[in-house]
């Protein structure tokens, strides 16, 4: 059992959790829900100990085990994928932090994730998705008794989803593992959990309703396909492409226009070329030609990552946007973060800023990996209502997403894989 009581964490003298008490009982499986920024993640590195020890921040309270003994049990998984990978490849990721060792026993326990013909594959080439399953392979066998999995499932199309679901079921029951887990999608592990805790502007409650439902039903019954009448369009065309060290071509025969003012979103499973296809995009237009025919002009396009920490450049969101951007600001409800600096922002804070900074630069085109991934259902709503009023104003999107409230707003869907 897991008790934790009065618990508060200041960072940066700033009061992020306040008198958190929570009791977990061995082998449960919890899920932990609230608004992006809310201390969610800083509660989850200080139950590992990741604060004090490596993030500096003042921690006090009562726990029991007490938190240097409990951080010795628990393994942490960064909601953000790339910060979990230190080796180059995936074998030498899994033999270095796991009692596997054996190349059978290797390939196997990748094949549960459809990773198995990865083995020898670089994992700086490896897609968000791919790297988030690569992570949670990692966390259960590293013989850790307290796995604590921040947004397991973000980058993980619905399949994927699913298979960690069962996993993490089986492994609590089956082998005693004690699970806490930040998701948002209740749907997905509502039979699963014990128990759902709620935390809000660093204060925690318990709850067995969905306190994101109202939210939710509005997106289904409200959103629907961006009004397009710009007939200025880029056409793209993909007939093959391959990594120079692949034998076989990652993406064939894609074929679609994006008009301005339009809506288009790019499926497929992790891993499948979703990203591979937006830099390609976004290649053609910085040459004006090539992968992406645009009648010999060049297109103003940007590529915002799913990584925003590789879009960001200016000290705080108020400097990133510029005066004129600060209406994006307060569409993607950061605007009370304006002077707050970007490093101390949380990461779902950063997605927001780097599609808002992106919006404010007034690009003709704005290619998106993952816009929503790992934000709750409110900040989900601010990114695409952020995203409707940019296409009326005249700019053309493609997305790359496996969310289905992003699809709902999209004026076509392109497949990379059957659908």
């Amino acid at each position: 059992m897991i008790e934790v009581k009065d618990l508060n964490v200041w960072l940066s003298n700033y009061h992020v959790l306040k008198d958190v008490s929570f009791n977990i009982d061995e082998h449960g499986i919890v899920l932990l829900v609230g608004p992006s920024g809310s201390g969610k993640s800083t509660l989850m590195k200080t139950l590992s100990g990741v604060i004090p020890s490596v993030v500096k921040g003042v921690v006090k309270g009562f726990s029991n085990p007490p938190l240097k003994a409990l951080k010795n049990k628990t393994m942490y998984v960064h909601q953000e994928p790339w910060f979990f990978i230190s080796t180059p490849y995936i074998w030498s990721e899994i033999v270095g932090y796991t009692s596997i060792k054996s190349l059978s026993n290797l390939r196997e326990v990748l094949e549960e994730f459809r990773l198995g013909h990865h083995v020898n594959r670089t994992t700086y080439t490896l897609s968000a998705g791919e790297v988030q399953r690569l992570a949670f392979i990692i966390a259960v066998n590293s013989g850790k008794e307290i796995l604590l999995l921040d947004e397991p499932t973000s980058y993980l199309d619905k399949r994927n989803s699913e298979t960690l679901v069962r996993f993490v079921a089986k492994l609590s029951k089956d082998y005693g593992k004690t699970f806490i887990i930040v998701d948002h999608d209740l749907t997905l592990w509502g039979k699963h959990v014990s128990e759902i805790l709620y935390l809000s502007e660093g204060r925690l409650t318990k709850t067995r309703e969905n306190p994101f439902e109202e939210v939710i039903n509005y997106m289904s019954s409200k959103l629907s396909p961006v009004n397009s009448e710009c007939n200025e369009c880029l056409k793209i065309r993909v007939d093959s492409f391959r990594f120079p060290d692949s034998k076989e071509p990652l993406l064939t025969n894609i074929y679609f226009d994006v008009c301005r003012g339009e809506v288009v979103v790019v499926k497929g499973s992790s891993g499948s070329g979703k990203t591979t296809l937006l830099k390609l995009i976004a290649g053609g237009c910085l040459r004006g030609g090539g992968v992406v025919n645009v009648g010999g002009n060049r297109c103003k396009a940007v590529f915002v990552p799913d990584n925003p920490l590789l879009y960001l450049s200016s000290p705080t969101p108020a400097e990133e946007v510029g005066l004129e951007g600060l209406k994006y600001l307060k569409y993607l409800g950061l605007a009370g973060k304006a002077e707050t600096p970007i490093m101390k922002l949380s990461s779902g804070e950063r997605r927001r800023l780097a599609i808002a900074s992106a919006l404010s630069r007034g690009y003709e085109y704005v290619l998106v990996d993952e816009p929503t991934a790992g934000l709750d259902p409110l900040n989900k709503l601010h990114v695409i209502e952020a995203i409707i009023k940019a296409a009326e104003m005249g700019a053309g999107f493609v997305i790359a997403s496996h969310d289905p409230f992003v699809e709902m707003i999209a004026n076509k869907v392109v497949c990379i894989e059957p659908c």
